[in-house]
Formats: structure tokens, sequence, C-alpha cells
């Protein structure tokens, strides 16, 4: 019943000061409004992340590749050098980690070089990807139309493709490519298969992902590379729990199939997402500390009315202590009223938030990040967090006026003018 009377007895002297009221209320609005964006703006950066690994296959995935430099050395005594050694990674090395190494699930070689594609007149510049059957199954990129590399292709070395959805637009005008011949660096070869549209990634300079074509491995050996190297092996764990023993089983194999001479790196997308991820919110703790100041000042200004509405009220308090209210009556009569008009610019700053997310992730998308869009991201964190936050400034900005309030005299209130 109390807490009716004094939400009723604060909505009252709201609308008696309605300007007073106003500018607490907009303060502490800018303030939330501000550490929602904040916020907002960490949850899109986290979110495009998870995005470009789910491109790649996801946070199951790792790879192996052969440096051209490798460091030598611990410490400060560490230099890079050329990498020197005699092995190189191999079709071979592809299957025995696929057949032993039990806590890894899929394998795919990966080569890359630029080629000149043409059909018909036309022409463009384009990047080669040399791999196998899995390589679609890791990354979980499918054929729009047509089928992707098969096994089959590789023990043929068949000289066939699949296109990506730019190369359709520009060679094709869009129209069905599926059982015409290109010409790859003045090689012919059929096309099987169209890539679904997966746009640009976060890094400008591996250019668009639509803009590739995918051969088998073992033709783009014979036709353009000359050797029978792979760049890279990306490969997929079996599940999150058993990441580190594949990374560790891979090692093993390869060491033993090249006499012991750790040759490679590995890259493991587990670990590179963990860095990611708390360079990620390092930024956005940052940014909410700088968001937090307008709602420190909104709770100073809280502070200062509130003190305020105690001086002017003193007579009011003196009548009510004499006829039997106690200190701590008074003291959440003024503390019903700071967290009722903070949680009230609370709200407003939420819906504020929600405006000026959009509208900074639309503004981010067109003029400033054109390659890709950027995520509008909402939490319920963040909503949550800063209902928090006005609840706690109301709190600890309106408990001194209402403690100052509970301790005066109720004789010397009545004759305050």
């Amino acid at each position: 019943m109390k807490f009716v009377q004094n939400t009723y007895s604060a909505f009252s002297t709201f609308y008696t000061n309605r300007m007073r009221t106003f500018l607490i209320v907009l303060s502490i609005s800018i303030g939330i409004a501000g550490v929602i964006v904040m916020m907002s703006l960490g949850a899109g950066a986290q979110k495009l992340v998870m995005n470009e690994v789910e491109k790649v296959g996801g946070p199951l995935t790792f790879g192996v590749y052969r440096p051209d430099r490798i460091r030598k050395g611990k410490g400060r005594y560490s230099k890079w050098t050329r990498n020197t050694s005699k092995h190189f990674l191999m079709m071979e090395d592809v299957e025995l980690i696929r057949n032993e190494c039990p806590a890894v699930d899929m394998a795919a070689p990966e080569s890359y070089r630029s080629v000149n594609v043409s059909y018909d007149g036309k022409q463009k510049r384009t990047r080669l990807q040399a791999t196998s059957y899995d390589y679609h199954l890791i990354r979980e990129w499918h054929t729009r139309v047509g089928r992707f590399i098969s096994d089959e292709d590789l023990s043929f070395w068949s000289k066939v493709c699949v296109v990506g959805e730019e190369i359709v637009q520009d060679l094709f005008s869009g129209l069905d490519p599926i059982g015409k011949e290109i010409k790859v660096s003045n090689k012919r070869f059929n096309i099987i298969g169209v890539m679904e549209s997966r746009g640009k990634g976060l890094d400008p300079g591996m250019g668009s992902e639509d803009n590739q074509i995918f051969m088998p491995v073992t033709t783009t050996q014979t036709h353009f590379l000359g050797n029978d190297y792979v760049g890279h092996i990306l490969i997929r764990a079996k599940n999150y729990d058993v990441i580190d023993q594949a990374v560790d089983q891979v090692k093993t194999v390869l060491l033993r199939a090249n006499d012991g001479e750790e040759f490679f790196e590995v890259w493991v997308m587990k670990e590179e997402l963990k860095s990611t991820n708390r360079i990620i919110l390092i930024i956005e703790l940052v940014l909410v500390l700088i968001a937090s100041v307008s709602l420190i000042v909104g709770g100073i200004g809280t502070l200062n009315i509130m003190l305020v509405s105690v001086t002017e009220r003193i007579p009011e308090i003196g009548l009510r202590k004499a006829v039997g209210a106690k200190g701590w009556d008074i003291r959440v009569q003024f503390l019903t009223e700071s967290v009722l008009i903070c949680l009230i610019g609370s709200v407003l700053g939420i819906i504020i938030g929600f405006g000026l997310t959009h509208a900074l992730a639309g503004t981010l998308s067109k003029y400033f990040i054109k390659e890709f869009e950027w995520p509008s991201v909402i939490t319920l964190k963040s909503i949550l967090t800063s209902v928090a936050a006005g609840a706690a400034i109301g709190v600890f900005f309106g408990y001194y006026p209402a403690s100052r309030a509970s301790r005066l005299n109720p004789i010397e209130a009545i004759r305050h003018k």
C-alpha cells in the first residue's frame, strides 16, 4: 500500500515540476541510449566475425600450411629465416590425415593462383581455387545449380570447373552457364556448377568470395602448377571437444611422414576466435565507459534536483513527521521518486537507443564500410544492463537527498520558510 502511495506522490511531484522532471529524464535517456548503442556496436562486430567464421567452416576448422619464412630461436634471440625444407604438403598428406586421425572429420587441399578467364570475347581476372569434394562440405558452401567437384574428377584429372556468381554475372550476363566451355588461361574447361553467392568478406585483399573458379586439385597441378604440392590443407574436427586432440593427431601424422621435420604451421579457428572476441570485448568496454560519462552527468543532475526538491519540501516533510511518519518512510518516498524518474529515463533511452542503433548500422554500411553490411544487433544483455543502470543511478544519487530529508527535525522543518 505504501508503495502505491509513494508512486502516486512521486508522479504528482513530477507533474508539478514538469520542466525539472523533463531535464532529468532527458539526461538519463541520453546516457542510456549511448550505452545501448555502444554495446550494439560490439555485438554487431562479434556477429560480423561469426559470419566470417561460418564462411570458412565455423569454429571446428583448422588448417596446415607451409610458410615461406619460419622463426628460429626463442625470445629476443629468435629471427625469421627462409623456409628451406625439402618437404612440401602433398595429396598423400591429405589422405594420411583423413585415414589416420580419428578426431578429424574431413580434410581438403587448397591451392590458389590468379588467372584470366574468358567466354565469348569477355574476360575477367579471378582466383583459381584447386581443391577436392570435401572442401564445400567443410565450408558448408554448396552449389546453386549443378554440382561440385567429385572424387572421380580428381582421379581422372577431369577438365571441369565450378564458378562463382560474379563470374556468371560478368561473363554470362546471369544466364545458366552449366555445360558451357570457359577458357582459363587459354585452356578450355567445362562448367559443371555455380556456387551460391557469398559476397565480400572482411578481408579486402581476398576480394569477393563470388569471384572464384574451383577445379580438381589434380587437374590444376597438371595444367597450371607443374608440381604435386598443396599450398594449404583445410581440416574440420568431429566436434568442439576434440579440436585440440585433432590438431595434435595431424601434427603427429605429418611429422612421421616427413622425417620428423616441422616444416609446416597450424592455425586453429577456435584460438583465432578467442583472440578476436577478447579484442572486441575490450573495445566494447571502452566504448561503454565513454558512454557512461553521460550517465554519471545525468546522475549528478538527479542528485542536484533531488536536493533542491528536499529543500523546497521541508515544511511538507516536517508535517508528515509530525503526524507520525518515520525517517524510513521519508527516505523511501524520496528514493521512490529518484528511482522512478531514472527508470522512466531508461525506458525512453532504450527506445532512442533502438532507433540510433539501426540508423548507425545503416550509415556505417552505406557510407563508411561499403564492402559489407554492418548488422544492427540489440541484445537482451544491453536492455537489462540499461534498466539496471537506471535503477542503480536512482538509488545511488537519490540516497543522500532521501537520507537528508529523513533526518530533518519536524518542529524546525514546519517553521522553515
